[in-house]
């Protein structure tokens, strides 16, 4: 009936005398690491504040800056800010509000919020941000995406 050698008889066929059980599961678990890692591969931010279709004419919110509100401008600190779903948002200045993409322009991970020094800086390989989202020190090749954002009433919206 069935022999369970088959499978390294076939492989031994086929790949010479020297093909193992072994060395085949190393080489498809290898294939499978190799597949993995190019999916790590250098990653494009996404933007959440902008659509491909555009501006809606339709009113989707409560406020002009449509919809639930990101944070309240009392809860991101002076000098400092706040990760928010994927944003970045910080106060650079007294009611100067900035925002900006929290994935990692390296390879894509969310940064943390800025530090007691604003320094605003990826978890996975050290690249870090000003509070004006440019470029400190890599890896990263370029600085966080800025996000549109409007503020009204005391809290912030995507624009």
């Amino acid at each position: 009936m069935t022999d369970s050698s088959t499978g390294t008889d076939l492989a031994a066929r086929v790949l010479g005398d020297r093909a193992s059980r072994r060395g085949l599961m190393c080489a498809f678990a290898g294939a499978g690491a190799a597949g993995a890692l190019a999916a790590c591969g250098t990653a494009e931010p996404t933007d959440s504040g902008t659509t491909d279709s555009g501006p809606s004419s339709e009113g989707d919110g409560d406020q002009d800056g449509g919809g639930t509100p990101l944070a309240a401008t009392a809860d991101v600190p002076l000098g400092g800010g706040i990760v928010v779903a994927d944003t970045v948002l910080v106060q650079p200045d007294a009611d100067e509000f900035l925002a900006f993409s929290a994935a990692c322009p390296h390879m894509g991970t969310t940064v943390n919020p800025p530090d007691a020094g604003g320094v605003i800086v990826c978890p996975n390989h050290g690249s870090e941000f000003s509070l004006e989202g440019e470029l400190e020190k890599g890896p990263a090749e370029t600085g966080l995406s800025e996000v549109d954002i409007t503020v009204e009433e005391g809290q912030i919206f995507l624009a």
